[in-house]
């Protein structure tokens, strides 16, 4: 009995020695302290009708240390009058495409705007961006022209594809497609890998390295602080950091 006893205080201990880090959307890690000054400075900033909320949609576990992925959110209040919580507290809420981040990219067969077909062994060689979007999606438009500029950089170093939930019957795409800055190969009729992969938002980009493993997992294009896109030579763009590292790997 004291045996099991010991060793249930040893696991306790073990739990609570645990350290927890903190990774932003730009891939920089954070502590708590630089998280809540965000946090407090974000609740100042939105109006008195939305609340800030911390969360957290990914968690990795390596030894005792917790690597924490969070974002700030603002939502606006369901029900007006009601006063804003001031107390920082994280939210868990498991973004599921995270799960697939260190793994092999699940398998696709789809075909391009002129019906060739384009496979996920196609891509394994070297790195590859691929760019998920959809018509009817303003920020996926937006930052078209900006992940032109990456392919521009990197040429053929990296694959850059684009998977897009629309269609190729009809013309409407490719006619969509005439006055945009966009140089990505686009595939067609993506919705069922977007499903598969448990994408919750449009755009997204998933940057695999040259064995197909998927290293990263960002939103939109990085700006800065005035809503203007960073420049490719910006050393804080994180795009152009993370496709260094992958085109760098030995």
């Amino acid at each position: 009995m004291k045996a099991i006893t010991l060793l249930f205080l040893l696991f306790a201990c073990k739990s609570f020695a645990q350290h927890q880090l903190y990774i932003s959307a730009d891939g920089t890690y954070q502590d708590e302290a630089q998280i809540r000054y965000a946090y407090n400075k974000t609740r100042k900033a939105v109006p008195a009708t939305h609340d800030v909320n911390a969360i957290i949609y990914h968690k990795v576990i390596k030894k005792d240390t917790v690597i924490n992925y969070y974002t700030l959110g603002v939502t606006k209040r369901r029900e007006s009058g009601l006063a804003a919580s001031a107390n920082f507290k994280f939210q868990f809420k498991q973004d599921s495409t995270f799960l697939f981040l260190d793994k092999k990219l699940p398998y696709f067969k789809m075909t391009d705007l002129d019906g060739k077909e384009v496979t996920s062994n196609d891509l394994v060689g070297k790195p590859t961006l691929i760019n998920f979007w959809a018509i009817y999606c303003t920020w996926c438009i937006a930052e078209m022209p900006d992940l032109s500029k990456l392919k521009e950089k990197y040429k053929d170093k990296v694959n850059f594809l684009s998977i897009t939930e629309d269609s190729a019957d009809g013309g409407q795409l490719r006619n969509f497609l005439k006055d945009k800055d966009f140089n990505y190969r686009v595939l067609v009729d993506g919705k069922w890998y977007e499903n598969q992969l448990a994408l919750s938002t449009l755009p997204r980009n998933l940057f695999l390295d040259k064995n197909g493993i998927l290293r990263s997992i960002q939103i939109t294009y990085p700006m800065i602080a005035a809503g203007k896109p960073r420049s490719i030579d910006d050393k804080d763009n994180y795009f152009v950091k993370i496709l260094d590292s992958l085109v760098n790997q030995k």
